[in-house]
């Protein structure tokens, strides 16, 4: 790849991050007249694409993506501009939004301005400290339900954890969101998510969207998809609105909020639907794979595994966690925090869409120019992180910890619209990982090859990951 307007170089580590140039003068990036070729590589390759561009080209990349200007920022000052300072003049992209309200509606996720602001006051109550005695009891639940099947298999057993952490976090969402069970329907809802989350990756790269009512099996899949987790959350609600009690679930939560800075106006079932399938889909897929990848981090590194075990055991003392041992399982906290630094689920921010001519980084962005920030590259600068490749649960405690920015180091976003579930998604991962690693030893399968990050909705490993289980006490 060679750059517009300069060689191929490495910005050097001590340059400045914002640095005035003429108005005319792009950033450097890869030479693609339409960008078509750039194009392709994005959507098969995204993850070694950007490494390249950033190695090749420095902080901030510029490349032509078919009619749009492209504009790939990695360095942590420019990520807080995107979310900060100049977020209102940079709304997420709109076709990107088009394709996810087609069945996300217009949740917290997706709303703009003072819709999105009064959203998030009536959704903040639900994820108050106060109610995660209760969300935790039952992530506990869950996982302890797990293990116990689990205790069933012979040791040595080949387990496909990918699948069986969707389950398992499908089943804890159900209850914290609808305080429901879905055993009898985890299977269609499973196919449903992962239907949308090939159908939303697919449009977002489509030249040409297909109307829903061309006679393709893939449109009758999303039609299908859509129209069976609406009228499965629907249902919830009416359930819900029937019996007016605060269960302690998200759904009861969000249904008696009240905005008080609104004239007292609660939320209409309209907007609980949306909010509840924004929670539904994000609020496990996510964690499914953050999940998988720490099962995977576990069985390359059993040295790891042990030091997690032993202070599970110092902590606990043998019984299950709950939500007030999280704060004392410091260092499985930080080997999550770690797992996510190299496999965060979402590998970057959404994708946002410059609503007038702006400044960033010294160079002049035009209208209708598309924004990225990959929090899988900046994750592995050795700026921020030195030996980014290294697994080094270490970076995530102590003093350590203080000093990483939360615009180097994203998993769940940055700035006022980071995602209001991580500190959810951050307690369930901990209390599932005690449950298990109190009980079982994994590993890899012999002569098994590192898995290949692929990107769907979520970072998974290509083809699932599949790994050894066997009781702690015949390890």
């Amino acid at each position: 790849m060679q750059a517009h307007n300069e060689p191929t170089r490495r910005f050097p580590h001590h340059a400045s991050p914002v640095t005035h140039r003429p108005a005319t003068q792009r950033p450097p990036g890869p030479r693609d007249l339409w960008g078509l070729k750039f194009v392709q590589r994005f959507r098969t390759a995204p993850l070694l694409l950007m490494l390249e561009l950033h190695k090749h080209y420095g902080d901030i990349v510029y490349a032509r993506m078919g009619p749009y200007y492209a504009f790939f920022f990695f360095h942590p000052e420019h990520i807080r501009e995107i979310v900060t300072d100049k977020i209102k003049l940079l709304p997420k992209f709109r076709r990107q939004v088009r394709v996810l309200q087609q069945w996300d509606g217009n949740g917290l996720l997706l709303s703009e301005g003072e819709g999105w602001v009064r959203q998030r006051r009536l959704v903040q109550p639900a994820f108050q400290v106060q109610r995660f005695t209760g969300y935790g009891e039952a992530m506990v639940q869950k996982a302890e339900s797990l293990a116990q099947a689990w205790e069933g298999y012979s040791d040595g057993s080949v387990i496909n954890v990918e699948e069986a952490m969707t389950h398992l976090t499908l089943a804890i969402i159900a209850k914290t969101l609808f305080d429901t069970d879905i055993t009898a329907d985890t299977h269609d809802l499973r196919k449903a998510v992962a239907i949308l989350s090939e159908t939303a990756f697919r449009e977002f790269g489509e030249v040409i969207h297909w109307p829903d009512w061309v006679p393709l099996p893939r449109m009758r899949a999303k039609k299908w998809a859509m129209h069976y987790l609406d009228s499965t959350i629907r249902r919830f609600i009416a359930e819900c609105r029937q019996t007016g009690d605060d269960r302690g679930d998200l759904l009861s939560m969000l249904l008696h909020a009240v905005d008080a800075e609104g004239a007292q106006a609660r939320m209409t079932d309209a907007q609980a639907r949306d909010e509840a399938m924004v929670l539904f889909l994000a609020g496990h897929d996510t964690t499914a794979a953050g999940l998988t990848w720490f099962w995977y981090i576990m069985g390359k590194y059993p040295e790891i595994q042990q030091r997690a075990h032993d202070e599970i055991e110092r902590v606990l003392q043998k019984r299950s966690p709950g939500f007030a041992d999280v704060a004392q399982l410091a260092y499985l906290r930080a080997v999550i925090q770690e797992t996510l630094r190299l496999y965060p689920p979402a590998i970057g921010i959404f994708a946002r869409e410059a609503t007038a001519h702006l400044e960033l980084g010294g160079y002049a962005i035009p209208k209708g120019s598309i924004v990225y920030a990959f929090s899988y590259v900046t994750h592995r600068d050795e700026r921020w992180f030195p030996e980014p490749e290294r697994f080094d649960p270490e970076r995530f405690l102590g003093e350590k910890a203080s000093k990483v920015s939360p615009y180097a180091y994203f998993p769940f976003g940055a700035g006022p619209r980071a995602c209001i579930g991580a500190q959810f998604a951050l307690t369930e991962m901990t209390l599932v990982a005690a449950c298990l690693l109190r009980r079982f030893v994994f590993s890899l399968r012999p002569g098994e090859r590192d898995p290949e990050p692929y990107t769907h909705l979520s970072l998974r490993p290509r083809g699932g990951l599949s790994m050894v289980l066997r009781k702690r006490g015949n390890a």
